[in-house]
C-alpha cells in the first residue's frame, strides 16, 4: 500500500487509496473496558457523530487547549501539529465540515475491548461555509475509552481495512491467530522495525524481513524531501510509542492468513546546516510545523501509525525470502528550532 507524508493544510485529508477492496472480513484482538450494551455499532456511531462537530469546532477556534478533551496519546500530538501547521500557513478553517456518517470496526460480541476504529465521512464546505454535495472520508481513527470519555487515541490510521466506498460496511473484530505460525510474532514487530530503521538511517544495510526498496515506507521514513543533503545534515532516531494498538488476521477462506499489527512509531530528526544558516523560505518544501526563518539547528518530531502485515510461516522458501509488508503515513507534530 502507498504511504503518505502529511503536508501543511487542513487536517484529516480525505484518503481512500490505502484501502483494499479484497479484504471482506478480518478479526482483531485487544483488551480493556467495553462499549456498553448489545449493539456496539450503534453506540460507536453515536460516539463518532457526537465527537466530529466538537473536533471541527476545536480547529475552527484554533485553540490547542480544546484538543485535550477530544484526543489523547499520539493522536493528540498529531492534532496539535495539524493546528500548528494551520497557524503557520494561515489556513485555519472558518467553518466546520458537516458530519455525513461513519464506517465502524467494533469488537465482536463478547470480546469487550474498550476501543473501535472509525472512518468518518464529511461534506466539504465552500468559502462561505456552505456544504458541498458528495462525501469525503477521513483516514481511520481509533477511539478509546479514556477514563469514561471516548477520545481518539490514534489518527491517520492507514491499514488494510474494509470501506463503504468499496462496497462494504461495518465489520466486527475477534481474536487473532496464534503468533507461533508467523514469520515474526506480533510482540516483536514494533521493536524490530524501529531497530531496523535506526540502522538503515545510519547508513547500514540491516538484515531483516522488511522491504527497503525506493518505494518502500522505510525509504520514505528514513529520508527527508527537504532540505537536500548538500545543504544540511540529518540525524534520525526512531522509537516505539505504542507497541501494539491492535492485531488481526484476514479470514476470507484462506488457510494461510497473514496477520496485521498496528503500532505507533516516533521519529526525531536533528537538522544542522553544513555551513552558515539553515534557511526556510515561504513555499519551501519543509515540514509545515517549521516556520520561515534562518536556523542553526532544527529538531523535527513526527508520528507514524504503522500497519505491518506478517506473512504465514509455512517453511516454503521457493518464492524467495518472505517479507513483512509495511504501510503508514507520516505526520509531523512539532519542531524545536534555534535561530541563527
Amino acid at each position: 500500500m502507498a504511504s503518505q507524508t502529511r503536508k501543511p493544510g487542513r487536517r484529516w485529508k480525505a484518503s481512500v487509496a490505502v484501502l483494499l477492496a479484497s479484504l471482506a472480513s478480518f478479526v482483531i484482538g485487544s483488551c480493556g473496558p467495553s462499549l456498553n450494551g448489545a449493539d456496539p455499532f450503534a453506540q460507536a456511531h453515536a460516539i463518532a457523530q457526537g465527537w466530529w462537530p466538537k473536533a471541527e469546532e476545536a480547529f475552527v477556534s484554533g485553540d490547542p487547549k480544546s484538543l485535550g478533551d477530544l484526543f489523547t496519546r499520539s493522536a493528540l500530538d498529531v492534532a496539535t501539529g495539524e493546528m500548528t501547521m494551520e497557524a503557520i500557513s494561515g489556513t485555519r478553517p472558518k467553518y466546520p465540515r458537516p458530519f455525513r456518517g461513519a464506517t465502524i470496526f467494533a469488537p465482536a460480541a463478547g470480546a469487550k475491548p474498550g476501543w473501535f476504529l472509525a472512518i468518518i465521512g464529511y461534506a466539504r464546505v465552500d468559502q462561505d461555509g456552505r456544504a458541498q454535495t458528495g462525501q469525503a472520508n477521513a483516514p481511520g481513527m481509533i477511539f478509546s475509552d479514556s477514563g469514561g470519555t471516548w477520545k481518539v487515541t490514534a489518527a491517520d490510521v492507514q491499514a488494510p481495512i474494509t470501506h463503504p466506498a468499496l462496497g462494504t460496511a461495518d465489520s466486527t473484530f475477534s481474536t487473532p491467530l496464534d503468533d507461533g505460525r508467523y514469520i515474526m510474532p506480533r510482540s516483536a514487530v514494533a521493536a524490530a522495525y524501529a531497530s531496523f530503521l535506526n540502522n538503515l538511517s545510519a547508513g547500514q544495510q540491516p538484515d531483516g524481513p522488511f522491504p527497503t526498496g525506493l518505494t518502500s515506507f522505510a525509504a520514505q521514513f528514513t529520508r527527508l524531501a527537504w532540505p537536500p543533503g548538500s545543504t544540511a545534515t540529518a540525524r534520525f532516531s526512531f522509537t516505539v510509542d505504542t507497541p501494539q494498538l491492535a492485531s488481526y488476521s484476514i479470514t476470507i477462506g484462506l488457510t494461510k492468513a497473514p496477520e496485521v499489527v498496528l503500532f505507533v512509531l516516533r521519529r526525531t530528526v536533528l537538522l544542522k546546516p553544513r555551513q552558515g544558516c539553515l534557511v526556510k523560505r515561504q513555499g519551501d518544501l519543509w515540514s509545515g510545523v517549521v516556520p520561515a526563518g534562518g536556523y542553526s539547528s532544527v529538531e523535527l518530531s513526527s508520528v507514524s501509525v504503522v500497519a505491518a502485515t506478517v506473512p504465514f510461516n509455512d517453511g516454503d522458501t521457493s518464492q524467495g525470502r518472505k517479507l513483512v509488508d509495511i504501510s503508514a503515513g507520516i505526520d509531523d507534530v512539532s519542531a524545536t528550532v534555534y535561530k541563527c
